[in-house]
């Protein structure tokens, strides 16, 4: 992490690597990177759906609390849905391929020593 004096401190745009843990299931890693990942991007939506409205509200382009009280029409909610279920889709990608292969693992016949 760099800091310049006076200037809130800079955070790294990626995670590092957890060490491995032994015993963890490779889902576990899936599942821990899935909900670090999200919840990184949630803070940095955040901020930044917090300074558009604060831009907005300034520049007297929609009050306050347009945010809240818009209603989408039909086309910006069927847009929302797609957007929606590509997002879930990239998610939730990694726990599918990780079972996929546990599962492949765990279904596979196994080798008979002679």
């Amino acid at each position: 992490m760099t800091q310049v004096q006076g200037a809130a401190p800079v955070l790294p745009r990626t995670p590092n690597r957890l060490d491995p843990i032994p015993g963890r299931r490779s889902l576990d890693d899936q599942t821990l990177a899935m909900i670090v990942s999200l919840a990184s991007e949630v803070t940095i939506l955040r901020a930044r759906l917090d300074a558009a409205e604060r831009l907005l509200t300034a520049a007297n382009i929609f009050a306050p609390d347009a945010v809240d009280n818009f209603t989408p029409d039909a086309a910006a909610q069927a847009a929302r849905e797609r957007q929606r279920q590509h997002s879930m889709a990239k998610i939730f990608r990694p726990l599918r391929e990780a079972a996929a292969i546990d599962l492949a693992t765990l279904s596979s016949p196994e080798k008979v020593q002679p």
